[in-house]
């Protein structure tokens, strides 16, 4: 190394400054890239890590997230009817029968749960008992409270799901006998309810969707980095572990051009998981019968496009950060610790919409990823953006682009970061 640390490997700009005949002439930038790019993408294509980054995430992801909804319409569905076990079944014979009608059947409590239905309930031998003591018919007939006892295990869903279940029936059951109760004594019912609301919901069917389906964009945006991050990584710290950046660099190449076709190798690949993260998301969700929770899926071909064509500039961005960043790191291992970190950017908006949802507004255009991630939820709301604004976020995204993409060719100039620290 120099003294004065300039880098030994020779500049393109110096050879293409040579005479002619003063030796082999530098191949131009746009030579360099298309060389680049056909080299990268057969090395990438032969490279499993790669290829399982692209694949198995799009493919894995979206049927698990389907799998998920589709055992929680089978959870919150009421379809089958719930089973109660209760103690002093015939002790309130009305209360029963009104159960029955809601779809809860109120069985009389096996011998070993009698004794300490509590006990019950904490082991697991029962998800909800019911205890109607024997004084409930003489409490009843007086017109005075009668007090019922019910057991559940609130940490667990099937326990805690049976019981809301049963409260339901049971304040209705109370509320019915207790209007009848005042119209028995002539007094109207609605001097109960002085002040009566109506309510006026103005969401819309898709607002209500996207909001259920916004782990959608939050894959789409992981998608973009996950399928590029293992082609970013083997074309910077992989090749010099591999010790073929230093021979590359001798020669008398673009750096840029150099940078540039790595960086479309990545992209491409980045643009390949994306497109087919936002493919399997829609076809698997519209797969599920979301109408069953009260929510009506209709993102069709249009908006899938829509969405495509926000996320494309990102993924252009996500390969052109991860190679930067990559390029500091002295080894494969080391560059995919600082990327993993790198992934939690793609999830920071949309956990801060979730947690201070906000309208889009105009600043927000110019802000990658966030910009992006507000436009999916947007469109997946059945409100897509205008062509200012896609216009104004992909032109912003891009230029970031371009900026890291600068920064890498120029880290290629220093022997520093060629040769490792």
């Amino acid at each position: 190394m120099s003294e004065q640390g300039q880098s030994p490997l020779p500049d393109a700009r110096a050879d293409r400054a040579q005479p002619k005949g003063s030796g082999v002439r530098a191949p131009g930038p746009f030579k360099v890239l298309r060389v680049v790019f056909r080299k990268e993408l057969l090395d990438a294509l032969r490279d499993r890590r790669s290829l399982f980054s692209a694949l198995v995430f799009p493919l894995l992801m979206p049927l698990l997230f389907s799998l998920m909804f589709q055992a929680l319409i089978e959870r919150e569905t009421p379809t089958a009817r719930t089973k109660l076990p209760t103690i002093g079944l015939r002790n309130a014979p009305g209360l029963v029968e009104h159960l029955a009608t809601h779809g809860i059947d109120a069985e009389a409590a096996a011998a070993d749960l009698t004794p300490n239905p509590r006990a019950a309930v904490e082991d697991s031998r029962a998800d909800a008992i019911l205890v109607i003591p024997e004084d409930y018919p003489q409490q009843f007939r007086r017109g005075r409270p009668a007090e019922l006892e019910l057991y559940f295990d609130d940490s667990r869903s099937e326990s805690r799901r049976t019981a809301r279940r049963a409260q339901r029936a049971i304040l209705g059951y109370s509320q019915r006998i207790g209007a009848l109760r005042l119209v028995a004594r002539g007094v109207s019912p609605e001097l109960l309810s002085p002040i009566r609301v109506e309510e006026h919901d103005t969401s819309t069917p898709s607002k209500l969707t996207a909001q259920l389906l916004s782990l959608i964009p939050m894959l789409a945006l992981m998608a973009c980095f996950i399928g590029s991050m293992q082609v970013a990584i083997d074309t910077t710290a992989g090749e010099r572990e591999r010790g073929s950046l230093e021979p590359l660099l001798i020669n008398p190449v673009s750096r840029l051009g150099l940078s540039a076709g790595k960086w479309l190798t990545a992209s491409l690949f980045g643009v390949v998981s994306c497109s087919l993260t936002l493919l399997t998301s829609l076809l698997a969700m519209s797969q599920v019968d979301l109408a069953k929770l009260g929510f009506h899926f209709s993102v069709g071909l249009a908006q899938g496009l829509r969405m495509w064509f926000v996320l494309v500039p990102l993924c252009t961005l996500a390969s052109a950060l991860q190679m930067t960043i990559a390029t500091f790191a002295r080894s494969y291992k080391e560059a995919q610790t600082y990327l993993s970190l790198v992934l939690f950017l793609p999830m920071l908006p949309g956990l801060l919409l979730s947690l201070s949802p906000m309208s889009t507004k105009p600043w927000m255009w110019s802000v990658p990823v966030l910009s992006q991630t507000q436009f999916l939820t947007d469109i997946m709301a059945g409100d897509p953006p205008g062509a200012l604004g896609v216009g104004l976020a992909a032109s912003a995204t891009l230029l970031l682009s371009v900026l890291c993409l600068s920064l890498g060719a120029r880290l290629l100039n220093s022997e520093r970061i060629v040769f490792g620290r």
